[in-house]
């Protein structure tokens, strides 16, 4: 890298720009900002010494993408919008090229400059607008703020004093695209910065300073509340922006010498895991810094809940939340993965991140309303977002928006026996889950689809079956028998000599027999008194089929009822000989008809045997089904939108 060499206005030490383009660098002798046009240098006045952080980085650290050139940190940037303060670092590429690493809650985003499109002016800007910035794509804006240049190390490629205050818009897009607008102090864009957000070990970083001697430097001295002289552990180091005392309860700022901001006299709660203490989520160490209380008022009623906040070193935070003793585990998200038009939070609206489907369940106004730890941005009683939930269980896609930004985030329901073997705490005492939670899974979701499975293929082998014993039976008789008059009129069957002999025909194997008889009759009937008997035994099983059918109009139309046709089965039946005796009797002197048919069927198939094994089959899907309908109603219930879950099918 070319450089430039002058004197500091200042001390009159030797200031060297490293990189040609820098057009401010802080003096490494004085420590005033020396800013740089063309061959003149002027003094900004001395830099307040930077905040000390739990970064891992320092300046003179290489390093280089696999495949790309190397570069080094040469400058240090550090912007305090009123509720945070962030690191921002400048690489140094071989050809006087540069780029940002952006460094915040853990959190990594490389950006270089880029073409700058037409853009809306700063103060036309708001969360959630969509911007077209030309060849890097469509983004949505993130947050639209003003910060304070706080401080500076190193090497800068703007030239801007002191405690200035700069105008930016963040804007995300899809895989993890990030983007800055940078308005400078004005109204109108200066400069577009485009890149996404990366992994610390993709930057291959080499001679980085040691660990315990950061994390000794972040931490700095032990601290006590100056309201009630509790000790004070500062866990996250210089991340952290606000302290609620866990002894009393009273609110401080760490960046202005403790200074309370709210006195209290104890505790104003309990968190449910203790502050400091560490446990294993994702394969890595967290610790539990901070907790507070929030709530929804709805109709009159306050919904609260509790979040627990997570410190991993080196990987930022993550939230544990609790709601009537149902668990969340909570990652940040990049909303440029994230598609929610204007209606997501409507009845019925979605949301969409990476393919999966999020069905808006509950919105409103979510409140702080105490707090107790350690939290990475100014937070304060009252302070209050929209916020929105969409659930597609077990997971659950959060946003939550003020005038200034959007965040998005991803959680996943755990149960609180997890949340116990997370901390390695077996008996930790944890609020008892009311009714059903907002992603909490059907309990029967992993055994579901293996017994419906085992229904559809039980049932199949019960229509092959059913089929099969269909192709089994076959006819071993059929035969017209004539009907004749008797003197007296009613109980023919009564008279031997009116009995009709059908027959013989042989049966091969046993089983069943349906035996049929049909007859025209018309507005009247006949009833046949039968018997099968057994030629080789005389055994006889006696038994009776009704042929009877009337029909008619009236007011209301055309109407019939009754059957021409009858049928009766007779189970078991012994292969051999058989002979049907049949003695028939109607109502009057003649028969309504002349002759019957008579067919007799061997090993029928019986549709009720069938029907009742089909029903004992559904009988465990069927309870499942409503199990789970009832879990949907149930958990539906405690939304926005309680009759939006009868359709709900998202569980896994």
């Amino acid at each position: 890298m070319s450089g430039y060499e002058g004197r500091c206005p200042s001390c009159g030490a030797p200031v060297v720009f490293a990189l040609g383009s820098s057009l401010l660098k802080v003096c490494d002798h004085c420590g005033s900002a020396v800013a740089r046009a063309g061959a003149d240098l002027a003094s900004y006045g001395k830099v307040a010494g930077l905040i000390p952080t739990p970064s891992l980085l320092a300046l003179g650290v290489r390093g280089g993408y696999e495949g790309a050139p190397a570069f080094e940190l040469v400058g240090r940037l550090q912007l305090d919008h009123g509720a945070g303060t962030w690191d921002e670092w400048l690489m140094a590429f071989p050809g006087e090229s540069w780029a940002w690493l952006s460094e915040a809650q853990g959190r990594y985003h490389y950006m270089a400059a880029a073409a700058l499109p037409p853009v809306p002016s700063f103060s036309a800007l708001q969360p959630d607008d969509v911007v077209d910035l030309g060849p890097p794509g469509v983004f949505r804006v993130s947050e639209v703020r003003s910060a304070r240049f706080a401080g500076a190390a190193g090497e800068l490629p703007f030239a801007a004093p002191i405690g200035a205050e700069l105008h930016f818009a963040d804007l995300v897009g899809p895989n993890g695209g990030f983007a800055t607008l940078d308005y400078g102090q004005g109204e109108e864009a200066e400069a577009l910065y485009v890149g996404r957000e990366v992994q610390f070990d993709e930057l291959g970083f080499r001679g980085l300073p040691d660990r315990e001697e950061r994390r000794a430097k972040a931490r700095g001295q032990s601290l006590s509340c100056p309201q009630c002289g509790g000790p004070l552990e500062l866990r996250a180091g210089g991340e952290t922006q606000r302290i609620a005392c866990p002894w009393c309860g009273s609110l401080l700022d760490p960046g202005n010498d403790l200074q309370i901001l709210n006195t209290l006299q104890k505790p104003p709660f309990t968190p449910h895991v203790p502050l400091g203490t560490k446990g294993s989520f994702e394969g890595h160490e967290w610790t539990v810094i901070g907790a507070m209380i929030r709530s929804v008022t709805v109709d009159g009623t306050r919904y609260p809940w509790q979040e627990l906040l997570l410190y991993g070193e080196g990987r930022g935070f993550r939230w544990l939340v609790e709601s009537k003793g149902h668990w969340v585990y909570v990652t940040p998200l990049t909303g440029g993965d994230v598609f929610a038009d204007r209606g997501a939070a409507s009845a019925g609206g979605i949301a969409v991140h990476k393919g999966d489907t999020f069905k808006h369940f509950q919105g409103g106004a979510a409140k702080v309303d105490h707090v107790l730890g350690e939290f990475y941005w100014a937070v304060a009683q009252g302070d209050e977002v929209q916020a929105d939930d969409w659930v597609a269980p077990p997971r659950m896609l959060s946003r939550e928006k003020d005038g200034k930004e959007v965040n998005w985030s991803l959680g996943e329901h755990m149960e609180a026996d997890q949340v116990r073997a997370a901390f390695g705490l077996p008996g930790l005492p944890l609020p008892m889950p009311q009714g059903v939670g907002p992603v909490q899974p059907w309990k029967h979701a992993k055994d579901a689809p293996t017994v419906f499975t085992t229904f559809m293929l039980a049932a199949a082998a019960l229509l092959v079956l059913a089929l099969l014993f269909s192709f089994r039976s076959s006819t071993v008789l059929t035969e017209q028998v004539a009907l004749k008059a008797k003197p007296a009129a009613g109980q023919v069957a009564e008279d031997p000599d009116a009995a009709v002999f059908v027959g013989p025909f042989d049966v091969s194997g046993r089983g069943n027999l349906k035996v049929e008889i049909s007859s025209a009759v018309s507005n009247s009937w006949v009833f046949f008194d039968a018997a099968l008997i057994d030629e080789d035994t005389g055994d006889v099983q006696q038994f009776g089929i009704e042929n009877a059918y009337y029909h008619g109009s009236d007011s209301d139309g055309s109407w019939t009822e009754g059957s021409q046709s009858g049928a009766a089965h007779l189970g078991s039946v012994a292969a051999g000989r058989y002979t049907l005796r049949l003695a028939p009797s109607w109502d009057g002197p003649r028969p309504p008809v002349s002759t019957a048919s008579v067919r007799v069927v061997r090993a029928t198939p019986r549709l009720y045997q069938f029907v009742l094994a089909f029903l004992a089959l559904l009988l465990r899907p069927a309870l499942l089904f409503l199990s789970r309908a009832s879990h949907e109603t149930l958990r539906w219930s405690e939304s926005d939108h309680a009759h939006s879950g009868d359709d709900e099918d998202d569980d896994e």
